[in-house]
């Protein structure tokens, strides 16, 4: 092989190599800088910077994902990603939407996140754990790529629904409880993505429904980030790296 050729062997493997590293650091990094990201990814004015009510009231958890906090080997659990779900500036609005889950047994909590983006939330929340595990999506498999990184953080077991509503998916977790031994349910919802506040109601009632019917499964809920596919005031109403937290029919030790 002519030198030439050898170089030009050399260039396009590092630039392979380089292209493979930034996705990788795109995907499980937060860069802190604000240049160059889209609008709905800047921090909002309100930052992280929590009110003496919320840090009284609930307790504050750092960004480690809950899985490993949570996971309950003793029965099946239950771990559900609510899209555009935000910790609002204004704390009387979350517990209105904490009020839907007030007659289960429950614990609230809110949760550091670092990245406004989904699919970096699924990577943190829903990588390795037990075996036994199914994942959910009620839309496009090829959506965010789900398909390629979703058996690269631990499943072999799939489903997904084109634009099957929160009330068709959970209709699949009640089947998936009743007639299978899965030990953890991963599910992200997609209803509420744009930040509508009567989408989001909707679908926290109806999770509160499943937890009933369920006393003996742990479901743990929580935001996948503050809704960003909205206008800015909306977007800039909530705190850019916190989530609300819901943990239903935990059983011993609760984390508040």
């Amino acid at each position: 092989m002519k030198k030439w050729q050898k170089l030009n062997l050399i260039v396009f493997f590092i630039v392979v190599l380089c292209l493979t590293m930034l996705e990788y650091l795109r995907d499980f990094c937060d860069f802190s800088s604000p240049f160059g990201k889209p609008w709905h990814l800047l921090p909002s004015v309100h930052e992280d910077s929590l009110s003496q009510d919320y840090l009284e009231h609930y307790q504050i958890l750092d960004k480690k994902a809950l899985r490993l906090r949570l996971y309950d080997s003793l029965r099946s659990n239950v771990f559900i990603l609510i899209d555009a779900w935000g910790v609002p500036v204004q704390s009387s609005i979350l517990q209105e939407e904490f009020s839907f889950f007030k007659k289960i047994p429950h614990s609230f909590a809110l949760h550091e996140r670092l990245a406004n983006r989904t699919k970096h939330a699924e990577r943190v929340e829903f990588r390795d754990g037990p075996k036994n595990k199914m994942y959910l999506f009620g839309g496009d498999s090829m959506e965010y790529h789900r398909l390629k990184y979703v058996p690269e953080i631990g499943f072999d077991r799939m489903q997904f629904c084109q634009k099957c509503d929160d009330s068709v998916m959970l209709s699949k977790i009640d089947s998936l409880l009743e007639n299978d031994s899965l030990r953890l349910i991963a599910w992200t919802t997609q209803s509420s993505r744009s930040g509508d506040k009567d989408s989001l109601h909707k679908s926290l009632k109806m999770i509160a429904d499943f937890a009933n019917r369920h006393p003996d499964v742990q479901i743990v809920v929580q935001g996948t980030h503050r809704p960003v596919l909205c206008d800015s005031k909306i977007r800039n109403s909530y705190k850019s790296h916190w989530v609300p937290v819901v943990i239903l029919n935990k059983k011993g030790f609760c984390l508040n």
